[in-house]
């Protein structure tokens, strides 16, 4: 299990050039853009446009911060998404981003298809939770509101907690946040939790 802050992520420009990401973990380790299973991480989306496209690709996003987005998908849908909010969709499909009112981060999870999955959930902890991650491991990440590990360690907006696979390890918190808990899956096999 490694705590890692928000600010010790280092942001690099989208894809395509039109944002930043800062990136949390990959599987594999080390790998890019075009050979990662899945990939974490955390974008700021400063103004109106498109996303990158990642073919054969599934995402997950969760808005972390901010007043709101909208999001334009290529099938016509306009989802609105308020902090806490999440949204599902395929990688290759073409998605336009309008902010409601000033820049906004989210969460992003991006795993490949038929090799990496995951469960994501928002989770409101109210003084105490111990949180079992499954046998794919995954990350906890403090969306909002304080929490703290059992040695005192205190949690800011955008830290993770990450946990590697095939350890069983459960993360124990207190305090009082909303918490985004990601519990990866590799394969096309369900992820449990």
């Amino acid at each position: 299990m490694r705590l890692i802050p928000y600010s010790e992520l280092t942001a690099a420009p989208w894809k395509n050039g039109g944002g930043e990401t800062r990136e949390i973990a990959a599987f594999p380790p080390g790998a890019g853009f075009d050979d990662f299973d899945w990939r974490l991480s955390i974008a700021t989306i400063a103004g109106d446009g498109a996303f990158s496209a990642f073919p054969g690709i599934d995402r997950t996003l969760v808005l972390l911060s901010g007043n709101g987005v909208a999001l334009q998908l290529d099938d016509g849908a306009e989802q609105v998404l308020k902090p806490g909010d999440l949204l599902a969709f395929a990688g290759e499909q073409a998605v336009r981003s309008r902010l409601l009112d000033g820049i906004v981060r989210d969460l992003n999870f991006m795993g490949r298809r038929g090799r990496a999955t995951a469960r994501v959930d928002r989770v409101a902890l109210q003084d105490r939770a111990s949180l079992d991650l499954g046998p794919g491991g995954g990350a906890v990440v403090l969306r909002d509101g304080r929490a703290s590990l059992p040695d005192g360690t205190g949690l800011g907006q955008g830290d993770t907690i990450l946990c590697d696979p095939g350890r069983g390890e459960r993360v124990t918190l207190t305090g009082r946040a909303d918490l985004v808990v990601v519990r990866f899956g590799l394969g096309d096999q369900p992820v449990a939790g």
